[in-house]
């Protein structure tokens, strides 16, 4: 953090007084009296106090920002979507550049009342084993029975370090330990400490580290319920994947012919989505479209569905309503409205002659696209009772020649650049 103009301008004025002393200790020096060599001489002893003094005014403003940039990276961390692992190194990191320690650990509180090391790290951000703090469990134990910060500037001759025989054998002098709490609830406590300097903590620092270890509690008390927030959408979108997987197994059951058509169309439309660089955040929509390209069909009658022979016009026009149904069945599920494109769109055709509503060229969506290829591509190379799979090189010229017609010409030339595309069965 930069100087202000304010801290900029104190430090100017000493310099600027230091520099209008030496002129008169310059001019002074002109003129042979003993008397004004004695005067130079306490000149000099004033100089060097002012020199001492700016450097302490510099200290003073470099702790300062130090300070104020640990509280202002803990207050981020608290406005912050992070989680418990990225915060708690936020934590650990703030408060050892805000006390000028070597290094610390983060401990929280179990279920069990306990207490458990979650980070120990260095000044340089790097991970200690939990064994590198061979200090006594005392100090975290008081702070946890009393809820209150310990804090020595000089451990080696503090009263209340005397028995430990860890602290002197470590040889560390400054020593703090504070509560992390919520609401008055102990929720953990943080640690740092140094060996190579005493009075790096001060006694007055002990307001500035409550309000720190206050601000560090809200944010860890918020990434963990973050945390448990992701957990929760993981196992929801975990279910909701096993429910749309479930309702393909029941499609696949009610059409035998088409069995594992789904499975096989979903992994090829994510492959190909990939190679023409759709969106990871897109993709998740895209394989949940795939796998509901079909689900229309519950509203078709298994009489025509599942009809050996020719269909009638009539009935023609019934199955050619399965994307409307399935936009009526899926529409008012809110997490699967990103997916509706292809289960909707899948057989609208590139020249405007597809189904249900006729779109054109770029007017269908781009999952649409890219899956009707890939369901093309499968149906004509899988086996049916009625017929056997075309030989993969005829299916690729069949598609070739469609291009601009039924397919997206752009998508054609991705999906013939793939070489990894086998069959069912191979």
């Amino acid at each position: 953090m930069p100087s202000s103009p304010a801290e900029e301008g104190t430090l100017d004025r000493i310099a600027g007084i230091q520099k209008d002393l030496t002129q008169v200790m310059v001019r002074l020096a002109r003129i042979e009296n003993p008397q004004v060599s004695s005067i130079n001489l306490e000149l000099t002893q004033l100089i060097r106090s002012l020199a001492k003094l700016k450097e302490h005014t510099r200290q003073h403003f470099q702790n300062h920002h130090r300070r104020l940039e640990a509280l202002m990276s803990v207050g981020s961390a608290i406005n912050s979507s992070l989680g418990l692992k990225r915060v708690l190194e936020e934590v650990m990191d703030s408060l050892i550049m805000l006390m000028n320690a070597e290094r610390g650990f983060l401990m929280l509180r179990d279920e069990q009342g306990g207490y458990r090391v979650q980070l120990a790290r260095d000044a340089s951000k790097h991970d200690l084993p939990e064994e590198a703090f061979a200090i006594s469990r005392s100090v975290v134990r008081r702070v946890g029975e009393n809820g209150e910060a310990v804090l020595t500037t000089n451990a080696q001759v503090d009263p209340r370090f005397e028995e430990q025989v860890s602290i002197a054998a470590y040889h560390l002098l400054s020593i703090l330990c504070a509560p992390l709490k919520i609401k008055d609830e102990l929720i953990g406590v943080i640690y740092v400490d140094n060996s190579a300097h005493t009075g790096i903590f001060q006694d007055d620092d002990l307001q500035l580290i409550s309000s720190f270890s206050d601000q560090a509690a809200v944010a860890i008390d918020n990434a963990r319920l973050i945390d448990q927030l992701q957990a929760s959408n993981q196992d929801l979108e975990e279910a909701y994947q096993a429910t749309l997987e479930g309702w393909v197994r029941a499609l696949d059951l009610r059409d035998k012919e088409t069995e594992g058509h789904t499975i096989r169309v979903t992994e090829i439309t994510e492959r190909l989505a990939r190679r023409i660089g759709v969106d990871e955040s897109d993709l998740v929509h895209i394989k949940r479209g795939a796998l509901l390209h079909d689900i229309g069909k519950m509203g078709i009658p298994d009489g025509i569905l599942l009809k050996p022979g020719a269909l009638t016009p009539e009935e023609r026009t019934l199955i050619e309503k399965h994307p409307m149904y399935a936009y009526e069945m899926l529409s008012p599920i809110k997490f699967l409205k990103p997916a509706l494109d292809i289960p909707y769109c899948h057989h609208e055709k590139w020249d405007g002659s597809g189904y249900p509503r006729g779109l054109k060229g770029e007017e269908i969506p781009l999952a649409a696209r890219i899956f009707a290829v890939a369901d093309v591509w499968d149906a004509l190379v899988s086996n049916r009772p009625y017929r056997k799979g075309l030989l993969p090189a005829d299916v690729k010229k069949k598609i070739r020649e469609q291009s601009g017609v039924h397919f997206d010409p752009r998508v054609v030339e991705t999906f013939l650049s793939m070489e990894d595309i086998s069959p069912p069965g191979d």
